[in-house]
This record gives structure tokens, sequence and C-alpha cells, in this order.
């Protein structure tokens, strides 16, 4: 089909994910709220969740195990929900627990589950269908259940969802799986309370601190998401590795952003002044520029240093827009 832009409307994304499946795939509705779509493809198959807003938003309108997929020759199922659902839909169990009953992920030597957010707590809590799989999830949460939860007060308008029996503290669900790979962010402190209930000795927990409040778009953004994945599905994945790989947040205009806003925020004008610089010296814009003049100033003010030898960076005027009849 022609090109996009994204995001796609809802009717031709529905095309994008048809023609995806092919003839060999299928792309199957469960329920109201939610898509499955399965590629097949050689002897490992990844099993992805995520809102369809985040699928509908890529230049192609696909899944995030499209790219790792097709390099490698991956069967992949992918699970899509519309809004803000959890995943917590009873079709959604019936299609697992069908999966299951028909021996489905027999077939493959190595199954995967993924997903970040929300879909981090779809893939751990489904991730129990298939024993001895590899779990890997980005800023995982392990259940919105009052009773579990009760620090939890974010995402009020899933509170009323059922978050059991079936398929329901994601935490627990993962006790069958081979591995473990957690993402987290540890300067987020809801985010670290639920990481901290997912634990075993098959749980490897890799720290990106300040990667901000959507882990996988950040990873997806840096361009390492899928050497992560290659290195889960065979086991070579450790903190280590990880953090190396995370060396490349540090080229980031992103990451560098966010980290900037949140040294406003702490109101630290030396680590201010710091983060700017540095997005100075990689030829960032006037914003960076602005921040960077501001944070010396305020360092002049009290007296302090400004760290290495940073100093104020002219700021380019906008041009200006020339009015009627000049």
């Amino acid at each position: 089909m022609p090109a996009q832009t994204p995001p796609f409307s809802r009717a031709d994304h529905r095309d994008a994910l048809l023609a995806a499946a092919g003839d060999v795939g299928y792309l199957r509705q469960l329920g109201d709220d939610h898509l499955a779509l399965f590629r097949p493809g050689g002897d490992t198959l990844v099993v992805s969740f995520e809102a369809l807003d985040t699928t509908r938003a890529r230049a192609d309108g696909l899944p995030l195990s499209t790219a790792i997929a097709r390099k490698r020759g991956w069967a992949t199922l992918d699970i899509m929900a519309e809004g803000r659902t959890w995943f917590r839909d009873d079709a959604v169990h019936d299609f697992f627990d069908t999966l299951t009953d028909d021996g489905f992920f027999d077939d493959y030597d190595d199954v995967l589950f993924v997903g970040g957010g929300m879909g981090a707590y779809g893939a751990a809590a489904h991730s129990v269908a298939a024993p001895g799989a590899t779990v890997f999830l980005m800023q995982p949460y392990a259940t919105l259940d009052r009773d579990v939860a009760p620090w939890e007060r974010r995402f009020r308008a899933a509170w009323a969802l059922p978050f059991g029996p079936r398929y329901g503290n994601a935490a627990r669900m993962i006790d069958a799986a081979a591995r473990v790979y957690l993402v987290t962010d540890p300067t987020e402190t809801r985010d670290a309370m639920h990481a901290s209930l997912f634990d075993g000795d098959h749980v490897t927990r890799l720290v990106a601190p300040h990667a901000g409040s959507d882990i996988q778009a950040r990873l997806e953004e840096i361009g390492i998401l899928r050497r992560l994945l290659a290195g889960a599905q065979t086991g070579n994945l450790t903190p280590q590795r990880f953090a190396q790989l995370w060396r490349a947040r540090r080229q980031n205009p992103g990451w560098l952003m966010g980290l900037l806003r949140k040294t406003d925020r702490l109101d630290r004008p030396w680590l201010s002044a710091l983060v700017a610089g540095h997005m100075v010296r990689k030829g960032a814009g006037p914003a960076a520029r602005r921040r960077l003049n501001d944070a010396l100033s305020r360092l002049a003010s009290a007296g302090r240093e400004a760290p290495g030898d940073l100093e104020p960076a002219p700021v380019k005027a906008p041009d200006r827009q020339l009015l009627a009849g000049e």
C-alpha cells in the first residue's frame, strides 16, 4: 500500500496490519479493544504487547517486534490494545488459554515476551502461558490492584479493572519464565517500586537512570532496542552489556533535554549548566543555549563557580518575518 505519514487513521492502519499478516499469517479481533497479529517465521517467536496508538505512530505502522523479526527471520505474535485497557479482557485471556491448550508455543525453540509500560504488564502477565520463555520488560508494572499496590496513585481510570484472578499479578506470573530482564529507572520512585516486586534468581535488572516516563520510546529513539532483544533471546544480555549500549543516550537530544528539565525542576543550576553545556557543544539550538546562560547567571549571582570552562553561549535571534509592505 502507498506510504503513509504517521499517525495512520484507524482504517488505513488496519489495512497495513492486514498486509503485514499476508496470506499465511492472520489479524484477529479479540473482543472490542484488542487485536492479535501473527506473522510466521523461524524457530524463535516474539510475543509483543503495546497500545495501538504507539503502533500507529511508527512510520510503517507496525509493532515493535517488526524490525528484529525481519532481520533474524523470527515469527511474531503482537497483541495491541485500543486505549489503556491494561489487557484486562477475557477475550485476550481466552486467546492465550487456547494457544497453550493447542501447543502453539511448543512449536518454537525460543519464545520471547516483550513490552514496555502497560505493554510490559501484559507481556509479563501472559508469559505464564509459555513456561520456559524469556521475558524482556521495559518499565514494568506489577498490578494496579489496590490491595497489592495501594501506593500507586496514577492510572485512576484503570482502578475499576479486575486485575485477577486470571493472568493477574504480573510479578507472580513470571515465575515460570527461564529468564526475565527488567529495564528500570531508579530515579522514578513509583516505577522502581513496581520493579522491586519482580524478583527471583532468574531476574536480571538493567538500570537506566533518568530514562524518563517512557523507557520503550527512549530505547527505540536511541536505536538500541533491537540489540537488547537479540541479547535477551540468546541469554547474553548482562547489566554490563546494557550499560555499554545505554551510553548512546549521551548523544540523544531527547534524553538530554529530559535530563535538563529534571535538573531545572530540582533547582540545581550547576547540574543544569553541565548538561546544557554538553548539549551546546554537541550543536544544540537556542533552547539549550538559553538554559546554559540562565544557569551560569544563577551560579554567578550566588558566587559559585561554573563547571569546567563553561561560558555563556550566544543565542541567535530568530529571523524576523517581514510584514506586508516591508
